[in-house]
Parts: structure tokens; C-alpha cells; sequence
């Protein structure tokens, strides 16, 4: 069991049940072509052994074969040939095939993202929150664990870690596919007969300056094997390209759907809530930028933070201190500067009444300038404005990095009723019953009902289920017959039409279904039909607007439940 959770093979598999299914289809495929690999590696080595065979015969064996050396056992003699027959690739090829199944196995074990308890600990995160809205515990009532649930947040919203280990991983991944298929095709194309060989490692064939030819019998074995090993690394380096550019981060390719919802999503000022980059030119100038620093910046900040750790040059306490002290100095000259207007003040006042206008004079001339000069110091004194550091962009952000990763097991549409749980959105369970558009057709006694629309999270879900017919409106009237199901309306497949009867009471039951799951339950809504429709008729024609004829009581009812809800 150890050895298979360091293999993360319960990740990879799905069976991790504290983090969902972490890989998605791609890194499983990659997971089976690393181990096609390896059975390829082992069929060969048991079909040929640990030593290549070889059979040579006398050179005159080959034109008859009557002379009466070709009978002859000539075993010792294909063993001293060996090394003068074998080129490279004969002798090392099923070896070759073991290594790199070993590496392409042994990766999964270095805990660059799979094994990782820094990856992990981040999906456990995000399963703590999606568990509890998703059950809809009553723990998720409480301000306390809101506050929680917004750190959390908060922190994968600002953390890259997840996008840079897979990123990381699945480079090396690719690197190590490509240096195992230009190797094997190498050695494949010097097994062909097409006299192709870019090392110049083949041989003549012939041994003890050509005495005796030389046949290596499992050459054909070699090359068929070769071509389907080069076949499954081609396989697997397209599927770790394809992991490695979802890891870019560009909005709505390779898997990146989500940044293309969040970057729709607005609070109630209008504001948009998440910083996503949606041109894909600037997105890969920053992935740019940030691979070069990583390669060529980063190892020089890591250096020179190291020397400063083991010299000991950190801002110590006087620093500190006279920072401080720099602040306290210029309060304290503001102080000064009032105490000192203070006590002119209160000397203008304690003098006499002699010389009156002498006096006047004098603070006549003086309060220009005392007016002047806070003036002055107002002017030089004006507040300036804290710069602040933009935003981000959060198209690397470890959030978004799950949720595009989740949405290849889970329902696309449950990630994005989850966004609603965890942002200032309204969700579906707002949809109701519009009164002034839906509405009786009196000439067939039929009742369209429409709903509202439910804002932006109705348009991303319509745009998810695009080539599925969109979100669906399912429900039925309770009357006095019983239940009636309800009929699709050509213009408009969300509204639902029900054959009523004049006078009879119903009452509404419906829900938001997407892919045949039901996705919200939509709050009950109960009507009249009115018994006399004349009056309705010659004010608005044959199609009566619902709201012409729903009693008061009940649309008061109505609208109480809907404030409770």
C-alpha cells in the first residue's frame, strides 16, 4: 500500500476520496501509455533474453548449401562473432525499452504535483467547502464559517502553486517523451532494411574478415516493436502537451473553460469579481516572462537571500527605530506649529485697550498672514494618495486550476451553481413565475407560463448546454383533476403550456433541469382562472396577460413566500 500511494495510483485512479478525482481523462491516458510502455519493455526482454541471439555460418553457406561446413554446429564460433556482428542497438534495444519504462513510471514518483502533500493539502481545501455548500449544511448558516470559507478562498484565489507543479511535471513528462522517441525510432530505423542509419552504428553482417555471415533473427522482432513503442510515445507527448498548454491558462482552449465564466461574473456595483487576462497574446507574454524569471531571476534572488540569511544583514531594530522616529519628528513639528499659533493667540487678547487703532492696525496686518500661511501649509501639507498594486491576473490562480481540473468528472453546471454559493450571484432558485408575460389563451383555454430570467449564471449555463438544448423548465399543475403535465411552445422552449379550465384553481410545480439532472427547485405558485375571460378579452385581446386575472390574495400570498425563500 505504500508503494502504491507513492505511486499515487489511488489519486490517478480516482480512488482518493478527500480529493476528488484528480486527474482528469488526459492524465490517466498518460498513466497507461507510461505502462504500455513498460509491458512492451518486458514482453521484449522475455521473447529475446537477456542476450541477443546471433547464428553465424561460413561465407560459402550462402551461395550452397552442400557444402558439408554448413552442417556444422557453429555456436562457439556466432559467440566469438558476437561482438564483431552486433551493432549498439542489437545488443541494447530490450534494455533500452526497460529504462524508459522505469523513468517514464519512476516520474510519477518524484513529488513534483502527484504525491505532493502541498498539492493535496490545496484540493482538500476546496473539498472542505464544496462538501458543505453541496449538502447544504446547516454550518454554512453560520458567519464564522462564512469567514472561514472566504480565507480559503481567498488563498487559492492568490496562490499559483498547483498551476506551476503540473506545469512542471508535465514538462518534464514531455521532455522525457521526446528524448524516448527519438531514441527508439533511432534504433528502429537501423533494424529497417532501408539502409537508413543517421548514428552509423550498423555492421556488414560479416565476421573473421568475412569468413563467416552473421544473422541476428529477432532484427524483425526489434522493428516491429520499435514502430509501436514510437507510436505510443508519440501518444503520450501529445497528451503531456496537451496537459502542459492547459496549463498556460488561456481563457476557453484546452480545457481552461471556467476562466471564460469567472471573467463574466460581476458583484452587485457591477464590478467584475475575478481578474482574468482574456487575451491570449498578453497570457503567454506573462508565462513568458514568468519562465524566464524562473530560470534566469530567481536563482539570483534565492543566492543572494541566502548570503544575506548567513551574513546576517536584516533591518535590525535601529532601522527600524529610525523610521519610526522620522514619522514622530515631523508629528511632532506639526504640534509644535499649533501650540506656537495658540499662543499668539491668547497675547493679542491679554493686551490692553491702548492704542486701539494701533492695535487694529496690527492685527489687521497680521491676520492676512496667519491667514496665509495655513493656507500655505495646507497646500503643502495636501493628503496624497496611497498607490495601489493592480490586480493580479487569476488565470494561474489555484481556484481555477481545480475547477477546470474537477470539470473533466464532475457536471460542468454544478461548478458553476457552486460559483453562485461563493460569490455575490444570483442563482437559479431566483427564477420565478412572470406574471406579465405569461398569459391565458383564451382561445384555446391554454396557459403559458414564463419564467424570469435568473441573470448571468442562466446565460453560462445556457452556453455550457449550448449543443444540448440549453437549460430546461420541467414541472406540472396540481388542479382539481390532478396533475397536468405540461407541452413545449415553439417560440420559446422554457415555457411551459398547460390545457386549463376556466374558474378552476392550480397550483405550479417546477424545476431547472440540465442535462436531464435537475439542477434547481423553483418555488410553487398558485392561480385562478377567472370564470367570465369577456372583459380581459376586449382590454387585451385573446391572449390575457396573467397578471389580468390573479387574485390579489393569492399574488399577495405568493409574493410573501417568495421574501421567505
Amino acid at each position: 500500500m505504500a508503494f502504491l500511494d507513492i505511486l499515487n495510483i489511488p489519486g490517478l485512479l480516482g480512488t482518493d476520496l478527500h480529493s476528488f478525482k484528480r486527474a482528469n481523462i488526459y492524465d490517466k491516458i498518460d498513466l497507461g501509455l507510461a505502462g504500455v510502455v513498460g509491458i512492451i519493455g518486458v514482453v521484449v526482454l522475455i521473447l529475446n533474453g537477456f542476450s541477443t541471439p546471433i547464428t553465424c555460418v561460413p561465407t560459402s553457406c550462402e551461395s550452397s548449401n552442400t557444402n558439408p561446413n554448413c552442417a556444422l554446429d557453429w555456436t562457439y564460433q556466432s559467440g566469438l562473432c558476437k561482438g564483431e556482428v552486433q551493432s549498439f542497438p542489437d545488443a541494447s534495444f530490450h534494455y533500452l525499452l526497460v529504462i524508459f519504462a522505469l523513468l517514464l513510471v519512476g516520474l510519477l514518483t518524484v513529488p513534483i504535483y502527484w504525491g505532493s502533500n502541498a498539492s493535496k493539502e490545496l484540493f482538500d481545501n476546496f473539498y472542505y467547502i464544496w462538501a458543505k455548500l453541496k449538502n447544504g449544511d446547516e454550518e454554512c448558516k453560520d458567519v464564522e464559517w462564512k469567514r472561514r470559507m472566504h480565507f480559503v478562498l481567498d488563498q487559492l484565489k492568490s496562490g499559483n502553486s498547483l498551476t506551476t507543479r503540473y506545469a512542471l511535471y508535465h514538462g518534464v513528462a514531455l521532455v522525457l517523451d521526446l528524448v524516448a522517441l527519438v531514441v527508439v525510432g533511432l534504433y528502429t530505423l537501423n533494424f529497417t532494411d532501408l539502409g537508413l542509419d543517421p548514428l552509423g552504428l550498423a555492421t556488414d553482417g560479416s565476421c573473421s574478415n568475412g569468413a563467416f555471415t552473421c544473422n541476428i533473427p529477432n532484427r524483425n522482432l526489434f522493428k516491429w516493436f520499435g514502430v509501436l513503442t514510437s507510436l505510443v510515445l508519440v501518444g503520450k507527448a501529445i497528451v503531456n502537451l496537451k496537459c502542459l498548454l492547459f496549463s498556460l491558462g488561456l481563457p476557453g482552449l484546452f480545457g481552461r473553460n471556467f476562466l471564460i465564466y469567472a471573467n463574466q461574473l460581476n458583484d452587485n456595483s457591477g464590478e467584475g469579481i475575478y481578474n482574468i487576462q482574456t487575451n491570449p497574446i498578453m497570457v503567454l507574454l506573462q508565462t513568458l516572462l514568468v519562465v524566464l524569471k524562473l530560470i534566469f531571476i530567481a536563482p539570483i534572488q534565492w543566492l543572494v537571500a541566502f548570503c544575506k540569511f548567513y551574513a546576517r544583514k536584516t533591518d535590525g531594530p535601529k532601522e527600524i527605530i529610525k523610521r519610526l522616529s522620522a514619522t514622530n519628528i515631523r508629528a511632532e513639528q506639526k504640534e509644535t506649529k499649533k501650540v506656537e499659533k495658540e499662543a499668539k493667540a491668547l497675547e493679542t487678547e491679554a493686551s490692553g485697550d491702548d492704542d486701539a487703532a494701533v492695535k487694529k492696525g496690527d492685527a489687521k496686518k497680521e491676520k492676512p498672514k496667519e491667514i496665509e500661511k495655513p493656507k500655505e501649509e495646507e497646500k503643502k501639507e495636501e493628503p496624497v494618495s496611497t498607490p495601489l498594486v493592480a490586480r493580479p491576473a487569476q488565470n494561474w490562480s489555484d481556484l481555477f486550476f481545480i475547477i477546470d481540473i474537477l470539470s473533466y468528472n464532475i457536471d460542468p453546471c454544478d461548478l458553476i451553481l457552486f460559483m453562485t454559493k461563493i460569490n455575490p450571484v444570483p442563482g437559479l432558485e431566483n427564477k420565478k413565475v412572470s406574471v406579465d408575460i405569461s398569459y391565458l389563451d383564451t382561445t384555446t383555454t391554454t396557459m403559458v407560463v414564463s419564467h424570469t430570467d435568473a441573470g448571468v449564471i442562466e446565460g453560462l449555463l445556457d452556453t455550457e448546454l449550448a449543443t444540448e438544448g440549453g437549460l430546461q423548465i420541467v414541472g406540472w399543475l396540481e388542479g382539481p383533476t390532478g396533475i397536468m403535465w405540461s407541452q413545449k411552445t415553439q417560440d420559446n422552449p422554457k415555457n411551459l403550456a398547460f390545457a386549463v379550465s376556466l374558474g378552476s384553481t392550480y397550483e405550479l410545480v417546477s424545476a431547472v433541469y440540465g442535462r436531464g439532472r435537475m439542477l434547481a427547485r423553483l418555488q410553487n405558485f398558485t392561480f385562478q382562472c377567472p370564470q367570465d375571460t369577456k372583459k380581459q378579452i376586449k382590454k387585451y385581446g385573446n391572449n390575457v396577460p396573467l397578471s389580468a386575472f390573479i387574485s390579489q390574495s393569492l399574488f399577495q400570498k405568493f409574493s410573501s413566500e417568495g421574501v421567505t425563500a
